[in-house]
């Protein structure tokens, strides 16, 4: 696939797909880790799906928030800088989030576990991954169309 026959749409598909892909992926591996739990290991390819459910968000569909300060922000003042808004608004949303959890004393709860987690362990290292293999998967991309 040729970068500069990629449409800004679906460079921005393109972008959150991987997002969601690697983020979850990251927090089910960090996850299963942490619980020394190897023998379900395979759950962590099921990760991407518990991102839709908001396993660690506590809020269903929650990468839409990203997603859509993402959108405001290349519409509005980093139209030319499409990482700077992606990581921007992932952070901010994320962070955001957190916050929220650790206001309402849900800051170490994962739907359907019972074990009791700080859950800033799983979204730092998870952001970071995101953003570090997001650069390294589109840098070309983002050069070539000066995004």
């Amino acid at each position: 696939m040729k970068s500069t026959k990629l449409s800004k749409p679906n460079l921005f598909v393109l972008i959150w797909i991987t997002h969601l892909f690697i983020y979850n992926l990251s927090q089910h591996a960090i996850l299963r880790v942490t619980l020394q739990d190897y023998n379900e290991f395979y759950y962590v390819l099921l990760g991407f799906l518990g991102g839709f459910y908001g396993w660690f968000e506590q809020l269903p569909l929650f990468f839409l928030a990203p997603l859509f300060l993402m959108l405001l922000a290349i519409k509005t003042k980093s139209k030319p800088k499409w990482f700077l808004a992606y990581t921007i608004s992932i952070c901010a949303a994320y962070l955001a989030n957190y916050l929220w959890m650790f206001s309402n004393n849900k800051h170490a709860e994962i739907f359907g576990m019972p074990e009791s987690i700080n859950l800033i362990y799983f979204i730092v290292p998870s952001l970071l991954i995101s953003i570090l293999c997001n650069w390294l998967i589109f840098k070309k991309i983002y050069k070539v169309l000066g995004i």
